[in-house]
């Protein structure tokens, strides 16, 4: 007995330490105050055990989320010391080293939709507390170690006891007017329901302090202004308030969306000289914090946050209109990301970074003595990204952009590709899984650490170092390589006439996720600026004006050091390469980048910004007139382009290809074929003509049709099989292809009924017994259906009708047949019998002895059959 008592205790003892382990405190605005083991700011939650025991987290439970309480686990042993304190980092690494524990989640307060939840091995939740949002590097805990108010620490305590809480922060102040446009001026009304608070705020854009002006009365505004305001306790404890912050356009509409961002070190942002520029242009390292806001077109408010800038662009920051990056940062407790569909050509709607850049080196009227565009880089991304080349562009948005209220002009917003948030919502490919490598000038790697520069050094010398006119190792290389993105990127940017790529902006990744997709070198595309005859030749190419030769590429030694030359001039020896590069182009030079969808598309993002351009001259210089001149040479040289390009194509690998020669297709019947890569061609868009160069495979196949086979005119030229579904030639001359579908056997739809329904009636149509009505099946025409009743016993068969088709026995035969020559509705009509009871007056007997028989007669009228209802004892039976 007393050895049981002392094993209770034990286990008691035991469960009671473990229960006195609690949520102690937590950040998830940990931007700068709390290193991990990484040095990475990473959101944490710190645990308080509250026992004399020290407590064994292993089998634990963490989680960010009320539907899944046990979202990670301690896999492994993980102390907290008895009366003490332990950190873990929701850093979503998803590990245990040491004292280092990182769970497989992080942390988003701004969402106001996440716990933090400790449970137990057995799932019971043993401490939750709410995310609630804090100002940057602050936290929230427990005013003591396990007490049970909350409060907020303006200075964390991570690993050590909680000390000097504050109270919740004073009350965000509230403005009577929305932003948005406002026509003469407005009049703003700043409230806040603190007795104890006083407003401080600013019209310029800076943050406010103790030291700005405190409100009084309304404000009126009669320019465009950027207002902000806080609140201030004058009780000690109470920390400041989350500030409120609008724009107000006064007098200032306009026709595409608006980027207003504002914040003290901005004014770095819109200096008017590179020499006021400060430590951003020197190389020091400088990114300031700050607010956005995004109106559309119609000045309405879509979103808006605060987060931090760093420079983007080298040489445009010569430029009064200079690009940067902005980041959301949810750390700052106000939102998590821009949350808009941002751009067309992408099914997402959250953006935590953006680039915002004025079309950098084509920038009018900055850029190249007055002579860019303000659109080549955007319009090369956009094209691309529409023509589905198998690379990662940025995608594109024009916008107007104010800085701390001031007009800056026409501005883009794109979405930034080297960014492992980019990697990560397109193709599940996380930071700590992508190898990124970059070359401006030198090459660094993004991410991936150095064993990303190893596995492309090792692939890059495996092409070098063996033939790839060997299928085998053309495939070993296709196993690492898109080479379709090799293909489409040397296609693109010798297109394009590119003078800044290979040794500068250059980019290319893959992911090692094995879960996610891309797990292939692939190509991403940078700065498009230099292009089209326009701007400083950084590569070296031969030359920069239209008539470039498509094998000029070929010709460089290898610009950046990284291979992408040596490795395009060793597979181009591959006869499925070659194959692949010659159809591609041709596929590109019918399609997306014939001159006429090149012009249009040009067209249709000019006439985006072409009623905001007068604005921008206004404010930076140059005259309408030439910027509407620099469009239309730009529509020149893409004019030229097309047809010199395509002129140029067999000079470079004769005697390999000839042509190139008209390709007619047609269609005979109803089917789709696909020539080459993704041109279909169907029974709608039949005949196709194109153009192909000889000396290549090029591929047919059927997609779908009841395929018959192949003729392919002039006949006894090709050899090949007609009757199978693929086809490959090698163009000889001039040629047309015919593929053969029979003709597919027309359906009908037939619908079955019965009437009256609600009866217990079925129907056995082809043996399959249907019970549901009305009741519809399709049939080939021709097929012979056999129908047959299963009457409801209340109910008799009185005919069938039938709208269309003839019914073989006749519309009195219960069991019937016909064959389908049209749509139809096949109705049978059943009728309710009578019912008649039959009974034995006052308390007569028929029978007292079960085991006899008895007979009873009655007569009746009515028209048989009939259906009977007898009782025993009063039972129906």
């Amino acid at each position: 007995m007393k050895r049981m008592q002392i094993i209770f205790l034990l286990m008691f003892v035991i469960s009671f330490s473990r229960a006195q382990v609690l949520i102690n405190e937590y950040s998830a605005a940990n931007f700068d105050s709390y290193l991990d083991n990484y040095n990475e700011y990473e959101d944490w939650i710190e645990l308080y055990n509250s026992s004399s025991n020290s407590v064994d987290l292993n089998g634990w439970h963490l989680s960010d989320r009320a539907s899944n309480p046990m979202k990670w686990s301690f896999s492994s042993s993980f102390i907290v010391p008895a009366n003490g304190v332990a950190v873990i980092f929701c850093s979503s690494r998803n590990e245990i080293i040491g004292n280092n524990a990182h769970t497989n989640f992080k942390l988003t307060q701004t969402k106001n939709n996440e716990k933090i939840i400790l449970s137990n091995p057995t799932g019971t939740i043993i401490d939750s507390v709410d995310l609630v949002p804090n100002l940057s590097s602050q936290s929230r805990g427990r005013e003591t170690n396990g007490s049970i108010n909350w409060s907020v620490f303006t200075t964390p305590t991570p690993s050590a006891n909680n000390f000097n809480a504050q109270l919740e922060y004073s009350e965000k102040p509230s403005f009577s007017q929305a932003a948005g446009y406002y026509t003469g001026s407005v009049s703003v009304s700043i409230t806040t329901n603190d007795p104890n608070a006083t407003i401080y705020y600013t019209t310029n854009g800076d943050q406010p302090t103790i030291n700005s002006p405190v409100y009084n009365s309304p404000i009126t505004l009669t320019t465009t202004s950027v207002l902000k305001a806080i609140s201030v306790s004058s009780l000690a404890n109470v920390p400041s308030s989350f500030t409120e912050y609008a724009t107000y356009f006064i007098n200032d509409n306009h026709t595409i969306p608006i980027l207003s961002i504002s914040g003290d070190s901005v004014d770095v942002l819109i200096e008017d000289g590179v020499q006021n520029i400060g430590s951003w242009w020197n190389g020091t390292p400088h990114e300031p914090y700050g607010t956005v806001e995004w109106f559309n077109a119609q000045g309405l408010l879509i979103d808006k946050g605060t987060g931090n800038f760093n420079k983007h662009g080298n040489d445009s920051w010569a430029y009064d209109q200079r690009g940067f990056d902005y980041v959301m940062r949810d750390q700052f407790g106000y939102n998590y990301a821009l949350k808009d569909d941002l751009f067309y050509t992408k099914d997402r709607e959250e953006y935590q970074r953006i680039i915002v850049k004025a079309a950098a080196n084509d920038n009018y009227p900055a850029s190249f003595g007055g002579s860019g565009a303000h659109i080549r880089d955007a319009y090369i991304q956009h094209l691309s990204q529409i023509s589905d080349l198998r690379m990662d562009e940025r995608s594109s948005s024009n916008c107007i952009l104010y800085m701390n209220g001031r007009y800056w002009g026409v501005y883009e917003i794109r979405e930034k590709v080297d960014d492992h948030d980019f990697t990560d919502q397109y193709y599940d490919q996380e930071k700590d899984s992508i190898q990124f490598l970059k070359t401006w000038g030198g090459t660094w790697v993004e991410y991936g650490g150095p064993q990303a520069q190893t596995d492309w050094d090792n692939l890059k010398n495996y092409i070098l170092s063996n033939p790839m006119n060997n299928v085998a190792n053309y495939t070993t290389v296709k196993s690492q390589f898109n080479t379709g993105s090799l293909i489409d990127y040397f296609l693109l940017n010798s297109y394009v006439v590119c003078a800044d790529w290979l040794n500068w902006n250059t980019a290319w990744w893959r992911g090692i996720a094995q879960t996610g997709e891309k797990k292939k070198w692939r190509y991403t595309l940078w700065d498009m600026d230099n292009t089209f005859g326009h701007g400083t030749n950084y590569t070296g190419i031969p030359t920069q004006s239209v008539n470039a030769d498509p094998c000029d590429p070929s010709s460089l030694n290898d610009p950046g050091g990284q291979g992408h030359i040596p490795i395009w001039n060793a597979l181009i020896t591959s006869e499925d390469f070659f194959d692949d590069y010659v159809n591609r182009w041709q596929d590109l030079a019918n399609g997306h980048l014939s001159c006429a969808n090149m012009i249009d598309v040009l067209d249709r993002m000019i006439n985006v910004i072409d009623s905001e351009m007068p604005a921008q001259i206004a404010r930076w210089g140059g005259s309408y007139s030439t910027w509407q001149q620099n469009v239309q040479d730009l529509r020149n040289f893409i004019n030229q382009r097309c047809s010199t390009m395509n002129v140029g194509f067999v000079p470079c690998y004769q005697p390999a290809i000839s042509g190139p020669y008209d390709v007619t297709v047609e269609i005979l019947g109803q089917g789709e074929v696909e020539m080459s890569d993704n041109n279909f061609i169907n029974d709608s868009n039949t005949p196709w003509n194109d153009q192909r160069f000889g000396g290549v495979k090029l591929p047919f196949e059927v997609k779908s049709g009841n395929f018959q086979n192949w003729d392919v005119i002039p006949s006894g030229v090709y050899t090949y099989d007609p009757n199978v579904d693929t086809l490959v030639l090698d163009l000889q001359n001039d040629v047309t292809v015919i593929a053969n579908f029979i003709a597919p056997i027309p359906t009908k739809d037939i619908i079955f009924n019965i009437n009256p329904d609600g009866t217990n009636t079925s129907l056995s149509v082809n043996g399959n017994n249907i019970v549901n009505f009305p009741h519809t099946e399709t049939f080939l025409l021709n097929d012979t259906v056999d129908v047959n009743a299963n009457i409801d016993p209340l109910y008799s068969f009185l005919s069938w009708v039938s709208d269309s088709n003839y019914l073989n026995n006749g519309v009195s035969s219960i069991n019937n047949s016909f064959y389908v020559l049209y749509n139809d509705t096949i109705t049978l009509n059943i009728f309710e019998l009578p019912s008649i009871s039959a009974f034995i007056s006052g308390n007569d007997t028929i029978c007292e002895n079960s085991k006899s028989n008895a007979e009873v007669n009655f007569s009746f009228n009515g028209v048989a059959p009939f259906t009977f209802t007898y009782s025993i004892n009063g039972d129906i039976q």
